[in-house]
């Protein structure tokens, strides 16, 4: 957590009335300036919770958000060798009492599923129904292990679906387990400098150009509008070199085509499949 006094609390909360109950929840504080710490302690729980701190080492363009996330990860493991899974939770998120016992059931259907999660439903905020989500990831002790080789750096929770579907296992999209945020995803420093983030991210994750510009357009009809869009535009064309793997872009990139090949066959059908709406 960065700064996350009025949400952290929240979540606390939420854990507290999770019909299962996660063996440890390690919350690292990353550079807070704001009271998080003294938000979450005066919530009473029952949830084995280990609070670190670190120092915010590069900001959000530089990926502290993954390093801390990793940080909170490797104390875990040191703690529990034998995890069976391991999950990335932002501080944000407004998370249904059943969410995670609803995820472990869906493991126990193949040892083949790697990471599994459910869909934002905001509808400022739509993100696609085919991959999981950002703030909600509860990876297979598999799966973890197959992200080895991902950089921990902005991008990760794009590249992390990749890697796991090129090791030969599988990313499950519970679209019956909705979940919100409290915010805008990528505005915890505010709207412009998260869609210049995000303008980064896809240069560094080998967005496919043409699938980049139809998203660059769709933002600027979000706010904060065209001035997003152009945030985006120039953070893709600034964006030093990307420190993922050229397979991994490639793949990446492939895969944009096959939606957007989708899309141009079916638009009723790739709507509907992808965003959950209707046309």
């Amino acid at each position: 957590m960065h700064n996350e006094a009025a949400n952290i609390a929240v979540l606390a909360q939420q854990l507290t009335r999770s019909t299962v109950k996660p063996i440890a929840w390690i919350v690292v504080d990353d550079g807070s300036s704001d009271d998080s710490r003294g938000s979450l302690s005066s919530v009473p729980t029952d949830v084995n919770t280990i609070v670190l701190t670190r120092d915010n080492a590069g900001g959000l363009i530089g990926g502290s958000a993954f390093t801390a996330w990793q940080y909170g990860v490797d104390h875990a493991l040191s703690l529990y060798p034998d995890l069976s899974y391991i999950m990335k939770l932002d501080a944000d998120v407004e998370l249904p009492s059943d969410y995670l016992q609803k995820v472990l059931e869906t493991f126990a259907d193949s040892p083949e599923i790697a990471l599994v999660g459910g869909v934002l439903i905001e509808k400022a905020d739509r993100e696609q129904t085919i991959h999981v989500p950002g703030p909600v990831k509860m990876y297979s002790a598999a799966g973890y292990r197959s992200l080895d080789s991902v950089p921990r750096v902005v991008g990760f929770d794009v590249m992390d679906e990749i890697a796991i579907k090129d090791a030969g296992l599988k990313v499950i999209v519970r679209k019956d387990l909705p979940f919100r945020v409290r915010r805008p995803i990528g505005a915890s420093q505010g709207l412009v400098h998260g869609r210049r983030r995000n303008g980064q991210v896809c240069k560094w994750t080998g967005y496919w150009t043409p699938y980049f510009v139809l998203h660059a357009t769709r933002y600027a009809f979000r706010k904060p509008y065209f001035v997003g869009s152009f945030a985006m535009i120039a953070g893709y064309l600034k964006a030093s070199a990307s420190p993922y793997s050229e397979h991994l872009r490639r793949a990446h990139a492939l895969e944009q085509r096959g939606k957007l090949k989708n899309a141009i066959a079916s638009p009723r059908k790739w709507l509907k499949s992808t965003y959950g709406v209707k046309p």
